[in-house]
């Protein structure tokens, strides 16, 4: 499909994993094409939720096996601090979504009071945005990182 996004995400097996691949599965202009996760590798991801029903849903891998030339867009839902590490690794071009607080606040200082540990990225916390899509549409083609609340409003209107 034109306009096709095509789509990475870590932390697939867990909560926000799982119900993410269940929206962007059935998103028209979103094509999953990885599906990482530290434990379960080469297993389908339907076993961990019955709900998933599309068949053609890539084999659970690890992050480290994506081929970045085949991706668009990193969708991390992965516990907090881990985002950090893969967001100082990506290619430039890959658009990071963060579904944890790892770029929610823009002080890295805030951020070890509130989440107890270190921020290691803090070059990327002034590149990233924490937006809800309608107030902040304007803003988001300079942004690399982002931490988005409205995830299907977001993937209808980015391009």
């Amino acid at each position: 499909m034109k306009d096709s996004l095509n789509i990475a995400i870590a932390g697939a097996t867990g909560y926000v994993g799982l119900e993410l691949i269940k929206i962007l599965s059935n998103h028209p202009k979103a094509t999953i094409v990885y599906l990482c996760a530290r434990k379960s590798i080469g297993k389908s991801i339907n076993i961990f939720d019955k709900r998933i029903k599309k068949k053609n849903l890539p084999k659970i891998s690890e992050i480290k096996k994506i081929n970045w030339n085949k991706v668009n867009i990193l969708f991390t839902a992965l516990p907090n601090g881990e985002a950090q590490k893969i967001a100082k690794r990506i290619p430039d071009n890959i658009k990071l979504i963060d579904l944890s607080a790892d770029f929610r606040l823009n002080n890295s200082k805030l951020y070890k009071k509130w989440y107890g540990i270190d921020h290691n990225c803090k070059k990327l916390i002034k590149k990233s945005i924490y937006a809800i899509t309608e107030f902040s549409r304007n803003k988001l083609n300079n942004i690399t990182l982002f931490l988005v609340l409205a995830v299907i409003l977001l993937l209808s209107n980015f391009h």
